[in-house]
Parts: structure tokens; C-alpha cells; sequence
């Protein structure tokens, strides 16, 4: 049985969090359980195995992002793993990548300080070809989230642009994507809509907007071909 702790901390299995990271699965692997007694986990998994399958937390998951970042950008294994660990240290904090913290003015120079110790100069995400340096992907990153008074991590919007009523909350359905107002599970919808061949038909069924359940195919549908 799953305890209340697991209730509100977000349960997400490898595929699933590689998906929602844009990464894929065989690093999400090793970066969170490490690779064959030879290289150690990137991040502290909170969760470990969850029915017998590795899983990951929502503070975990916000860490990915930032690996998923660093890994899209070309850095090393060995140098995403420092960048992360000396962030730990100089922060004193166990999951600084699920915090406000990084994006504040001393968090952006100790990332950037440690990426050029590291031998990166910038940091920009080669995956979206966008090119974009260190303080304008920071900034992006910092606005897909919401935090709590203390700086922690509540919730996250995957797919901002594309999909903007969609957010990960741990403590709503496991922590996987939902409707931000009805709560409703985006891979339900999709489901819904599927089976009745119309997303008029679902949105009837859940009694909300069309529109929304058109919001959530499209969102299920990037997520799919993601990783």
C-alpha cells in the first residue's frame, strides 16, 4: 500500500519522467540508478522502487530537467555530475534543482561559475535548436514552475507554450499531468477522446470545455514524441 509520504511526493517510472524531461530513457536510467557498478547515480533518488519499478519523485523530476538541460547542451556525464554535486554543497541543500534558490541572482552565478570551472561557457539547449544562452534558458526554466513561500517546487507546466493549463502537481493523481482547474488526467482525456472518436464527445462526458480536451490530446501527444 502506498504510504501518505508517496501521496504527496509525485510517482513517476523511467519512461515516464524521460517523456516529460524530453530525454532519453537509457540516459534517464543512468542518471538515476548510474550504469553498471562503473558510474554513480547523477541524483539522489528519493522513491528507489515503487511495485517492483524504479521510480522517481517530483523533486527528482524537477533535477531531471536540469540534467535533461545539461545533457541536450553536450556536457559530459562526469561534469553534469560535478556541476550537480557542488551545487548540493555550495547550497547545502539535498535537491537545489527542485528549488528557487538556483534561479536567484547567487544561484545563476554558482551554476555558472561551476559550469565554467567545468569547461562550459554557456549553456543553451541544443535540442530546441533555439540557442539560447544561460540566462535566458534559466529564466524559461524558471517560469514553467511554481513555488511555494519557502522556494520549493509545487508544480510544473511541462509544456508551457503549447499547452498552458496543463500542470504536474504531486499531490494530485500521483503527480501526473493534469488539468489545472478539474484536476482531470491528460492521458484520460486523450483516452476518452480517442475511444469516442471526438473530443466534442469527451469534453461532454467530463462536462468541460472542448477546447480543454483538445489542449490535453495535443499536450499527450508531444509528450509521446518526446523521448
Amino acid at each position: 500500500m502506498i504510504g501518505p509520504s508517496l501521496l504527496e511526493a509525485g510517482i513517476y517510472t523511467v519512461p515516464a519522467a524521460a517523456e516529460l524531461v524530453q530525454a532519453p530513457q537509457r540516459m534517464v536510467r543512468i542518471w538515476v540508478g548510474g550504469h553498471k557498478r562503473k558510474q554513480a547515480p547523477i541524483i539522489l533518488n528519493e522513491l528507489g522502487r515503487v511495485d517492483g519499478k524504479v521510480a522517481v519523485s517530483f523533486s527528482n523530476l524537477m533535477e531531471l530537467r536540469f540534467v535533461a538541460l545539461f545533457h541536450g547542451a553536450g556536457v559530459k556525464l562526469r561534469d553534469i555530475r560535478a556541476i550537480m554535486n557542488q551545487v548540493k554543497d555550495t547550497l547545502d541543500h539535498p535537491h537545489p534543482f527542485a528549488t528557487r534558490t538556483v534561479f536567484r541572482t547567487d544561484g545563476r552565478k554558482i551554476v555558472a561559475e561551476i559550469g565554467r570551472k567545468n569547461g562550459i561557457d554557456n549553456i543553451y539547449d541544443l535540442r530546441s535548436k533555439n540557442y539560447e544562452m544561460h540566462p535566458v534558458v534559466m529564466k524559461s526554466l524558471k517560469d514553467d514552475v511554481i513555488y511555494d513561500p519557502a522556494g520549493d517546487a509545487v508544480s510544473w507546466r511541462p509544456r508551457r507554450k503549447i499547452a498552458p493549463n496543463v500542470v504536474i502537481h504531486p499531490v494530485f493523481s500521483f503527480g501526473q499531468p493534469i488539468l489545472q482547474e478539474s484536476h482531470i488526467p491528460t492521458a484520460t482525456l486523450a483516452a476518452a477522446a480517442k475511444a469516442e472518436k471526438s473530443t466534442k464527445a469527451a469534453a461532454w462526458m467530463y462536462e468541460i470545455p472542448e477546447k480543454q480536451v483538445r489542449e490535453a490530446v495535443k499536450f499527450e501527444q508531444d509528450l509521446h514524441r518526446a523521448a
